[in-house]
């Protein structure tokens, strides 16, 4: 089971999958791949930008729950 995190120059316009606000004024993303969802799940996921600490609540949006469970250990902010 794994959780990479790769931080990443968000593009213009984009936005947190999590919380739906921008990245001005800090261009500084993270996109992420694990085996933690499904393989269907982990090829979306690998697409999206969110801001630090924000990947928790879309997991638990999503229902992704052995995510969830993994990030609740890890320290869901740091994801």
């Amino acid at each position: 089971m794994t959780l990479t995190k790769n931080p990443v120059v968000a593009p213009a316009h984009a936005v947190c999958f999590s919380c739906n606000q921008g990245f001005e004024g800090n261009p500084v993303a993270f996109q992420f791949d694990t085996d933690l969802v499904p393989p269907a799940a982990a090829q979306e996921l690998r697409g999206l930008v969110f801001h630090r600490g924000h990947l928790y609540h879309y997991a638990r949006r999503r229902e992704w729950a052995e995510l969830v469970r993994f990030l609740e250990t890890a320290g869901p902010q740091n994801y």
